[in-house]
């Protein structure tokens, strides 16, 4: 079925805001502001506190969070420009949650219109449904993340995080696949080698990404904001250390270096990996694709491979004190546009035969 430019456009609207709420996302951990709303109201939470009176009943909620006691006794009620106070953070974490009711606004009442229009069919209907049931998830799992950190630690589960972003990430793969399928995208046929090239590279990128959610948790890159060397080490002592894996070490991960300083060389050498492999990756596909326009798709995947390692590289650098937020939220808004560039070449690559 051809569907028409409304329903294309459509679609392209709910990835870009799939890709925003990513984004804002990640803005919303590195600021520390996910624990700010310590309630999950679907349908009155949709307005912000209006008077002062409101603001301050949202911040003596706030203040009876262990963030708060442990990390922040000191903050003020300040303006939502004015980083380091309670509107600030409440400013992110509120746009984070509207934004998602903004999408079940956007996605539901056209998707009624178009389907009472015939301007849909069940294959792709199909596909939207997983896109829901992977959203649903993910609101369900993000409050599951922040209530983690409303009981005793003063921060959300890194573990929890990590698969909350995986899983946000999903739902935009879900709906990028959805739209390479509407619109039709031309597939070409390449060696067998290739496509699996690309199949593994794409799933072990996918891995990394879960890594650099855990490390962004752990704040793992405030130990070791150096590179290429780990504080004069290529490798921490404590990672050799074979008495310090323990369950209690893994669940208290912030009371000890050895889980920061592991998942750091992890996600290290996974991106030293990718490097090397994209490279090779590129060489092969290059030639094989010739000089035709679907090898500008090669190109582009080069460009932003090297691209996400050097900013992964400066915002590491950069680490002193403090994650940068604005470098930390690039990192991880390119790792989703490298990743749905890798997904557009696995759907693009038909194998021969």
């Amino acid at each position: 079925m051809r569907y028409n430019k409304f329903v294309k456009v459509w679609l392209l609207l709910g990835l870009f805001m799939l890709f925003m709420q990513i984004v804002v996302g990640g803005i919303t951990r590195l600021t520390g502001s996910g624990l700010s709303i310590t309630k999950w109201e679907i349908i009155t939470g949709t307005l912000p506190p209006m008077t002062d009176a409101s603001w301050q009943i949202e911040f003596e909620e706030y203040k009876k969070t262990p963030q708060y006691e442990k990390i922040n006794l000191d903050m003020e009620m300040g303006n939502i420009f004015t980083s380091g106070t309670f509107k600030f953070i409440y400013f992110w974490e509120y746009i984070h949650r509207l934004w998602a009711r903004l999408m079940g606004f956007v996605f539901l009442f056209p998707c009624l219109l178009f389907m009472a229009l015939k301007w849909v069919d069940k294959p792709l209907l199909k596909r939207l449904g997983i896109v829901i049931l992977l959203a649903a998830l993910a609101a369900t799992f993000g409050w599951i993340m922040v209530a983690s950190g409303l009981i005793e630690r003063p921060w959300v589960n890194a573990y929890k995080l990590a698969m909350h972003l995986c899983i946000g990430i999903s739902v935009f793969a879900m709906m990028l696949w959805t739209c390479f399928y509407a619109f039709n995208i031309r597939q070409i046929n390449v060696s067998s080698t290739i496509k699996r090239y690309f199949s593994w590279f794409t799933v072990l990128l996918a891995i990394q990404i879960f890594f650099g959610g855990v490390m962004s948790g752990m704040k793992a890159g405030l130990f070791y904001p150096t590179w290429p060397d780990m504080n004069g080490e290529f490798i921490p002592q404590i990672v050799f250390d074979i008495s310090q894996y323990t369950v209690d070490n893994f669940n208290n991960y912030d009371q000890n270096t050895l889980l920061p300083s592991l998942i750091q060389v992890i996600h290290r050498s996974l991106a030293y990996v990718l490097t090397i492999s994209g490279l090779y990756i590129f060489i092969k596909s290059f030639y094989t694709l010739k000089l035709n326009d679907k090898s500008v798709s090669a190109i582009f995947f080069i460009s932003l491979l090297i691209s996400q390692v050097v900013l992964g590289i400066v915002t590491l650098v950069n680490c002193k004190g403090s994650i940068p937020v604005e470098l930390g939220a690039m990192h991880q808004g390119l790792a989703v546009i490298l990743l749905g560039v890798c997904l557009f070449h696995n759907y693009m690559f038909k194998r021969q035969g």
